[in-house]
């Protein structure tokens, strides 16, 4: 009788196996949450380092205006892969605990890229 009360409300009884899968915890790996997150904390490093290592002096100098854009356009390059990387282990169903904390870390830049750039075309 209980058991029929409960089943009328999407209870299952104790011992049932769940019946939505839902709410059970995600088991997968940290794959793609990882790599998101060496685009976060790598990407940028890489960009500046690339563009500032391996060009020559002759071109870039003392942070020239051209050779800094770059490297902030390689950057953010980085964090869009790191943010696209993280919505990918979220639909794999990875660690949340991975995963969401990278996809944040990766849009914030983004968005502020995105608000220093409307700032600037507003003024122009």
């Amino acid at each position: 009788m209980a058991a029929e009360r409960r089943a009328g409300y999407g209870l299952s009884p104790p011992g049932a196996p769940l019946a939505d899968a839902a709410d059970a915890a995600p088991t997968g790996g940290r794959f793609f949450g990882a790599l998101a997150w060496l685009a976060l904390l790598l990407g940028p490093a890489l960009a500046w380092l690339i563009v500032f290592g391996l060009t020559p002096d002759a071109q870039c100098g003392n942070w020239s205006l051209h050779c800094t854009g770059k490297a902030i356009m390689y950057s953010a390059a980085s964090w869009l892969f790191g943010s696209l990387l993280a919505i990918v282990a979220l639909f794999r169903g990875e660690r949340r605990g991975v995963a969401v904390p990278a996809l944040v870390l990766n849009l914030i830049p983004l968005l502020g890229l995105l608000a220093a750039y409307m700032f600037l075309a507003e003024r122009a």
